[in-house]
């Protein structure tokens, strides 16, 4: 690293510090203010860690915005006093000042990318969790799916109340289709603790379509009997299930906070044979979306430099040109999303749109600049 590049990095860095930890303060006081009117009487410690798992979703949707700023700043002042000039004379080229920032641009963008696959999910369902299973109803999340159809990995769940006192489900029924057979378990309560779902008085009745195809002659009363039967019944059952329950609360009680789904889950399924059109469709779109706000790092800096020389930009336009960016980039890709969702727009150009347009302005402002 040389001086020149170290200068840079000294005047890029502050900025962007400065720049990451405002709008992600800005977006964390966003969300409160948001839910103000539900949050009297919460604890402030859940509180405080509540806002604490929104930082990782909100660090990818603010780095984007503080790469512009610091970019626009630092190589705006730089412009101001001729020091980019200056060096263009002596032989440096602009590429070779910024390359400092172009490797800064793509190691965000590696970095954003890891957080959507490995942090972003795990957080956004910690933050649904402890909403509702701490903050709203202390330790009761479940009550909030009593009556609904829940799907849990390949079962389907449904509980007709909820015990807070015992911390039970009452008229529990599990469902689970393999290929044309049907189980069916009926329970009295039920319990759900990490990943195992405790029954209590149960009965567990299987359906085998497959009997409907045997011979007419076999009689009603065979095939009914063959169709279906009583497995068992008991006192206790426990069952592992492919889902925790803090998953089975943060993605049905209400995904309020973001996806708690990572890049390679919505890529498996948007691969799924008998997937249906719409679920496809949203794979895709969940998919393509994930995939693309990552790159909107990289993008930004190849649109904000040409801005800083041009216009030579100072604090206040800096800002001012950040946010409106911002603006419109989340405003298209909102918009795309609903397009693709309702089946009006192909998914990916949805998702890569806001990045095909913003890359495009950004080489135009940049031609002759390189030179």
């Amino acid at each position: 690293m040389t001086r020149i590049d170290r200068y840079i990095l000294r005047e890029a860095l502050p900025p962007f510090v400065f720049g990451l930890f405002t709008y992600i303060f800005l977006l964390l006081i966003s969300n409160l203010l948001g839910q103000a009117k539900w949050i009297v009487g919460f604890p402030f410690v859940g509180l405080l860690k509540w806002l604490l798992y929104q930082v990782p979703l909100v660090i990818n949707q603010t780095l984007p915005v503080a790469l512009m700023l610091a970019v626009l700043l630092a190589f705006g002042r730089l412009a101001r006093e001729n020091e980019l000039l200056v060096m263009r004379a002596g032989g440096i080229p602009l590429l070779r000042t910024t390359r400092w920032v172009f490797l800064f641009a793509v190691l965000a963008t590696g970095f954003a990318l890891y957080m959507a696959e490995f942090v972003i999910p795990r957080a956004n369902q910690k933050v649904a969790t402890i909403w509702w299973d701490e903050l709203a109803s202390r330790g009761q999340g479940l009550a909030h799916l009593a009556g609904q159809d829940v799907a849990v990995g390949p079962y389907r769940l449904f509980f007709e109340s909820y015990d807070e006192r015992e911390g039970a489900m009452r008229g529990v029924r599990l469902e689970r289709w393999q290929g044309k057979e049907l189980t069916v378990v009926f329970a009295e309560r039920g319990r759900m603790t990490a990943d195992r779902l405790l029954l209590q008085d149960y009965r567990v009745y299987r359906l085998d379509l497959a009997a409907l195809g045997q011979e007419a002659d076999a009689g009603a009363g065979a095939v009914l009997e063959g169709l279906l039967r009583a497995e068992s019944a008991g006192g206790r059952l426990v069952l592992k299930l492919p889902q925790t329950r803090e998953q089975v609360i943060a993605r049905n009680a209400g995904e309020l906070w973001g996806d708690t789904h990572s890049i390679s889950y919505w890529y498996r399924r948007s691969q799924e044979p008998g997937l249906g059109p719409r679920d496809r469709i949203e794979a895709r779109v969940m998919l393509h979306s994930d995939l693309a706000l990552p790159f909107a790092n990289l993008i930004v800096v190849i649109l904000s430099l040409p801005i800083a020389i041009r216009k030579a930009t100072g604090t206040s336009l800096a800002f001012g040109y950040s946010l409106s960016v911002t603006i419109l980039y989340y405003f298209m890709e909102t918009a795309g999303k609903i397009l693709a969702l309702g089946g009006r727009l192909d998914p990916v150009l949805a998702a890569w749109g806001p990045d095909l347009f913003f890359l495009g302005l950004g080489l135009i402002l940049m031609r002759g600049l390189l030179r």
